[in-house]
């Protein structure tokens, strides 16, 4: 009798276990990482020089992690969020422009007389900026306009996919986007052909935005939104020669992940062993006295310079709060200009958990 009550009350154990797995998964709490004394980022894709460098290279701060995206490897861009906006590849230098007609089969090589549709590091001008995606990542401002459930609208668009640092001339490509259902059709075809391919692009919240490839179809490009924190990368940025605000390319640009929430704070000084001493006492007390701010280039290219060839500014370091609400200080070791000791095109890095 004894043994026949020992198995109902361990077959009761077991199905209470199991109605409590039903009723709610564990949840893990990762601990994010402290940082890290040095933290490479392998820009090189293949032979081509460091200021040129082929990847862009994803930084997690959390996850103490980096990803390396060829820079060639995607096309367009489609955001995940409410809207249906398109984005070009601004690290390729890919230019755009929309046409007033709304069929691919009317469009051929007269519709590309006298287009560019890219950047002149020589003679750059004012008018160029229409080809780029607004270098702020305003997403309202992009160059191909919000698609439209009325397919009418959804013009052609004529796509140079970018040459920017190295990357190899590619034919031109005509295009429109269409919506369907919660997601996007693309139609597509070279600027000389009559017909054209099709590929739809599903929406994913996971990420910033879904990624295609002309060659290559869906790519995998940025990690998931909440997975990354910034991204080093050649890109297409903004510069005045004293004729107004041109677009102009250039090296080792840091964007954040300023869609999913990342935000920064600049800290400079008078000299590098101010800021040495500075970075080594800066903790979670400071925190309150130095406000972060939005925004995609809160780094941007403030922490090097080229002109003359100093490398790394040694006299600053960055305060960022991640996508998770972590704070840390984050600074550059050396990137190979000057006499920092490092590789153009490999640049090292520091950081550290302040606040959690």
């Amino acid at each position: 009798m004894m043994n026949v009550k020992k198995m109902f009350l361990a077959i009761a154990m077991i199905s209470l276990f199991v109605a409590c797995r039903k009723d709610k998964d564990p949840v893990f709490n990762i601990s994010p990482s402290a940082g890290a004394e040095k933290v490479s980022f392998n820009g090189i894709a293949g032979n081509e020089a460091g200021n040129t460098a082929g990847n862009s290279v994803y930084l997690d701060l959390r996850g103490e992690k980096t990803t390396a995206i060829l820079r060639a490897g995607w096309d367009l861009g489609f955001y995940n969020g409410n809207d249906f906006r398109v984005i070009l590849n601004n690290t390729s230098i890919g230019g755009a422009k929309v046409l007033t007609k709304n069929d691919l089969a009317l469009v051929n090589a007269s519709d590309t007389m006298g287009l560019l549709l890219s950047v002149s590091q020589l003679d750059p001008q004012v008018a160029d900026l229409a080809f780029f995606d607004d270098i702020n990542g305003d997403l309202n401002k992009t160059v191909i306009p919000a698609v439209s459930e009325n397919d009418a609208l959804n013009r052609v668009i004529i796509l140079n996919r970018g040459t920017g640092g190295s990357i190899s001339p590619r034919p031109w490509i005509k295009l429109r986007v269409l919506r369907r259902g919660t997601g996007y059709l693309v139609q597509y075809a070279g600027i000389l052909e009559t017909t054209f391919k099709t590929i739809e692009v599903q929406k994913n919240p996971d990420f910033n935005f879904q990624f295609l490839s002309i060659d290559k179809g869906i790519v995998n490009v940025e990690p998931e939104k909440n997975k990354w924190d910034i991204v080093w990368s050649y890109s297409v940025f903004e510069a005045n020669f004293g004729w107004g605000i041109v677009p102009y390319s250039f090296s080792d640009l840091i964007a954040v992940n300023y869609l999913a929430g990342v935000q920064v704070k600049l800290k400079s000084y008078a000299d590098a062993a101010t800021a040495t001493a500075a970075y080594a006492a800066f903790n979670k007390d400071s925190i309150a006295t130095n406000p972060v701010v939005a925004g995609r280039w809160t780094i941007g290219n403030t922490w090097r310079s080229t002109q003359p060839a100093t490398g790394a500014r040694q006299d600053r370091f960055y305060l960022i709060k991640d996508t998770n609400g972590n704070y840390y200080k984050f600074k550059c070791l050396a990137m190979g200009v000057g006499a920092d000791g490092g590789t153009r095109g490999k640049p090292d890095f520091a950081y550290a958990l302040i606040a959690k």
